[in-house]
Parts: structure tokens; C-alpha cells; sequence
């Protein structure tokens, strides 16, 4: 092969290699973001079916 066929499937794989480690980083943060708001979503939910429970019983 020539030098520089092989210099460009080097840029090809860098390339590759970058946009996919780029993703991971999006994926992470993402992954990441949902991990610490699950909690928040828990008590949110938590909260919703007390009050509406509160408020069937109220109106009952």
C-alpha cells in the first residue's frame, strides 16, 4: 500500500475515533442528567399521587 493510503485510513480511523468518543461524552452527560433528576421526578410523582389522593377524599 501506499504512504498515502495509508495516511488517510489513519485520518479515517482518528476521525472515527473522535466523533464516537464525542458521542459517548454526549451519551454521558445525558445519561448523567437523567441519573441526578430521577429522584427529583421520584418525589415530583410522589407528591402528585399524595395530592391527588388528598383531594379525592376531600371531595368524596
Amino acid at each position: 500500500m501506499r504512504l498515502d493510503l495509508v495516511l488517510r485510513w489513519i485520518v479515517i480511523a482518528i476521525v472515527i475515533v473522535a466523533v464516537v468518543l464525542l458521542l459517548d461524552v454526549i451519551l454521558g452527560l445525558v445519561v448523567g442528567l437523567a441519573w441526578a433528576a430521577m429522584p427529583l421526578l421520584i418525589i415530583l410523582f410522589v407528591v402528585g399521587v399524595v395530592v391527588r389522593i388528598i383531594g379525592g377524599r376531600r371531595s368524596l
